[in-house]
């Protein structure tokens, strides 16, 4: 019994923790802000913007979203659909809509981090 217990409370606060950084991710996207949506990523993370993929560092990946951000000035972001699976992971999708069009934007975090990011062009 105890340990169903202390399950409960270890799923429970990790959702919370959770739902914190899903504000954080999504404030960050609404503001086209690179700089607060790194310190949310991991040391290493799997990246894809439009037609370029790769496993970068945090400053790698900050320079490549920045430039995306300057190319593409973020008018907003909608989450469309966030779900919990295995317990620490979350899966992300939502919408950004810039000065030149819409893209999906998908993201996996792991723990308390994200570990990987994409932004696709959003074909409706």
């Amino acid at each position: 019994m105890k340990l169903f217990v202390i399950t409960l409370i270890s799923i429970f606060s990790l959702s919370f923790n959770m739902k914190d950084i899903t504000d954080d991710i999504a404030n960050a996207l609404k503001q086209g802000s690179a700089s607060e949506l790194v310190k949310h990523f991991s040391d290493k993370i799997s990246i894809k913007v439009l037609n370029q993929e790769d496993l970068l560092s945090k400053s790698q990946s900050q320079a490549l979203i920045e430039d995306f951000f300057l190319k593409h000035k973020v008018k907003n972001y909608q989450t469309s659909h966030t779900s919990i699976v295995n317990g620490n992971q979350q899966f992300i999708t939502g919408s950004l809509d810039t000065t030149t069009g819409k893209y999906r934007i998908s993201i996996l975090v792991r723990g308390n981090v994200i570990s990987q990011f994409r932004i696709e062009h959003d074909n409706e």
